[in-house]
């Protein structure tokens, strides 16, 4: 699936922002720009890549905002979390949106309603070269979809679904990209230097000839000696006359070491991207696989997580729906109370035992003793602790009968 590509009829050119900036080095086919070279960088693809599938894996739930009970809505929840539109899976339509608003600013999809009720039917992905945000009226912005057909569809906003992470009018997107153009630059000049030292840096020497020779002249010997190696192996000798003097040049490693360190910028990508630098492999932590995940979600995914929640609400859940609930990222599988956690939680009385299945990420049970409230015999209120000790350990007194005539 091609998801970056610009046309003509595109008037806001987020390829030509890139290629201004300095960050995509695309080539000109004298119609548009073809190939976003921004995931040639192992970096910026991988960080997009995490937060893709970081948005597109965890379903997307309805919660009561007073009982914080989830409750469903059958349509929605197919939408979002199985099959949106014939062309994409669910997993599919949110990566690409978030793909797109971290690469261009801008993950746009047409929202088409039942014509009776007003619900959404079908939610279709465009790519920002098929997207037109007409924003000549401030207060009437207009967006224009390009079909494969080359006919037109204008929709106003809350028939469109628009993810935008960074925005200064609330119109626009901006990606990160265009704060990370010295980093990648960087990153791209010690790797070409890599390569030009090792395509030929091992060869560098000084040659040394007796008498004093022309430019010609030096030119000259150095073709000949070069001409007399061919063919020479690693460790081959090289053989010289009493005329000449032959001496390799010393590669400094320390230079080496600074060129190849190229932890500075891909720290500045990790902290554009709103991404922890362990997950671009610098400077992993010492904690567990589990503490560290779940604090980059409870910690970071909410730079995306609270943006894509609150345009979802805005456009697809109705005014009666949005009073009431609201939307959240599943994510108590990772997130959710340990099984000890859980048993405290139900052994103190803060939690009912449904309750805890439920912030634990497993489903509740139908036993209607699991929605109450539990508690050992081993506790009592201190109030009552004096008519415990006093009569034999019930508020009533021993009842226990007693043998004697």
């Amino acid at each position: 699936m091609a998801l970056f590509r610009m046309t003509m009829t595109e008037k806001r050119d987020w390829a030509k922002d890139l290629l201004d900036n300095g960050v995509l080095p695309s080539i000109h086919n004298g119609y548009g720009y073809t190939g976003i070279s921004a995931l040639k960088n192992s970096d910026v693809l991988t960080a997009v890549g995490i937060l893709g599938s970081m948005v597109g894996r965890y379903d997307i739930t309805l919660v009561d905002d007073h009982s914080k009970e989830l409750t469903h809505d059958s349509n929605l929840e197919y939408l979002l979390n199985k099959k949106p539109s014939d062309k994409f899976n669910a997993y599919e339509w949110r990566f690409a949106m978030t793909v797109n608003a971290l690469l261009t600013g801008d993950g746009i999809s047409r929202i088409v309603r039942d014509p009776r009720t007003g619900k959404p039917g079908l939610i279709e992905f465009y790519r920002p070269s098929d997207t037109y945000i007409d924003d000549s009226d401030p207060t009437n912005i207009k967006y224009v979809f390009y079909t494969g057909s080359g006919t037109q569809i204008t929709e106003t906003p809350e028939n469109v679904i628009h993810f935008k992470f960074f925005t200064d009018d609330g119109i626009h997107g901006r990606s990160p990209l265009l704060s990370l153009r010295d980093e990648m630059e960087l990153q791209r000049s010690g790797i070409d230097t890599l390569v030009k030292f090792f395509k030929g840096g091992f060869r560098g020497s000084v040659l040394k000839v007796n008498g004093k020779l022309s430019g010609e002249a030096r030119r000259k010997a150095r073709k000949e000696f070069e001409i007399a190696q061919q063919g020479a192996v690693a460790g081959s000798p090289v053989v010289i006359d009493s005329t000449t003097d032959y001496q390799t040049l010393e590669v400094d490693t320390n230079v080496l070491s600074l060129i190849n360190s190229n932890d500075y910028s891909t720290s500045q990508i990790a902290k554009a991207m709103h991404i922890p630098a362990y997950k671009l492999g610098v400077n992993s932590p010492n904690q567990s696989v589990q503490q560290l995940q779940s604090d980059f979600i409870n910690s970071d995914l909410p730079y995306y997580f609270k943006p894509i929640l609150a345009e979802l609400e805005d456009k697809l859940l109705t005014p009666r729906q949005r009073s009431k609930n609201h939307l959240e990222f599943d994510t108590r599988k990772e997130t959710g109370l340990t099984v000890e956690d859980a048993v405290k939680a139900v052994n103190a009385g803060l939690l009912t035992p449904n309750q805890a299945l439920v912030e634990s990420g497993r489903p509740k049970s139908d036993n209607a003793d699991m929605d109450r409230y539990q508690s050992t015999l081993n506790t009592v209120f201190l109030d009552s602790k004096e008519d415990y000790q006093l009569k034999g350990g019930g508020l009533h007194g021993n009842t226990t009968s007693s043998n004697e005539d």
